[in-house]
């Protein structure tokens, strides 16, 4: 049995991958979902704690993909639950974000690198990594981290944005990101559930880290639109600069998956994810 804290982008993508096990996932939208697949039951947040007690027996996968907020982890300040009394559990994963390396100046970045991160954002991913790193080695918990990259996929991607006329191009030179293909994010998380290594840092990223102008630019050509409004990053205000999405500059590396988990990803860049995208709004 799989419990999943947080059903949103990722969840329901994994979950659609799994037929063989019942699947808890939770969700504060329950009437407005809907459910296709007879494995899946959404129960409110709230009832987390009930399903853990009645099920402790047989959950054996659990997924963490509610973003923490300043005061770290919303599943374990919320949920008045001991996990060890989970005897069967054999994975858990707790989806983070590469947000907590911060900037590297265009470096790439492994799981040992330091964590540089001075968002708000990267610094409730690192306290809440750290909450659940201290209560697996407290209770021996077999705790998996994935640190992944900027997720996109169908309904998930800047294309409908390009597609609008009203896209602004920010340019910063020599800014580097990461991404991942949705598919691709899920089999490798699968991969993990199949192959536990507690406690392991796994970084998500495609094989490709590229500039935004590299993305927009394949995009608008593959799809024949012009944009027109363009704003150099250095143009922007202090604030601006500081929360923006180029206040952080690296390549994530995702040697580790392929040499652990033996993964061959199906969008290793993001022409081949576009491609897609591109083809199933046609």
């Amino acid at each position: 049995m799989i419990f999943i804290f947080g059903y949103g982008y990722t969840a329901k993508h994994l979950a659609s991958k799994v037929s063989d096990k019942e699947i808890f996932a939770t969700s504060r939208c329950l009437n407005s979902l809907q459910i296709n697949q007879k494995n899946i039951r959404i129960i409110n947040p709230s009832k987390t704690p009930n399903i853990l007690e009645k099920y402790k027996n047989e959950i054996t996968h659990l997924v963490i993909s509610v973003p923490p907020d300043q005061s770290g982890d919303i599943f374990l300040k919320n949920i008045n639950f001991n996990l060890h009394e989970l005897i069967n559990l054999k994975w858990i994963g707790y989806l983070s974000a590469t947000s907590v390396y911060g900037d590297h100046d265009g470096q790439f970045v492994s799981e040992t690198s330091r964590l540089l991160t001075k968002s708000k954002r990267g610094i409730s991913r690192q306290l809440a990594e750290d909450q659940w790193s201290q209560l697996s080695k407290k209770y021996n918990l077999p705790l998996h981290i994935f640190r992944i990259a900027g997720i996109y996929g169908p309904e998930r991607n800047i294309l409908g944005r390009i597609q609008s006329r009203n896209f602004t191009r920010i340019i910063k030179k020599g800014h580097f990101f990461s991404r991942i293909y949705i598919n691709d994010l899920t089999n490798i998380i699968l991969a993990s559930m199949n192959k536990p290594n507690p406690v392991s840092i796994y970084n998500i990223a495609d094989d490709c880290p590229s500039t935004l102008d590299d993305v927009i630019d394949y995009i608008s050509k593959k799809i024949s639109i012009i944009i027109p409004n363009e704003v150099l990053y250095e143009t922007l205000s202090k604030k601006e600069q500081i929360e923006s999405f180029f206040s952080e500059n690296k390549k994530v590396s995702n040697r580790l998956i392929k040499e652990e988990l033996g993964i061959i990803l199906k969008y290793p860049s993001y022409k081949e994810g576009y491609n897609q995208i591109i083809n199933l709004n046609n």
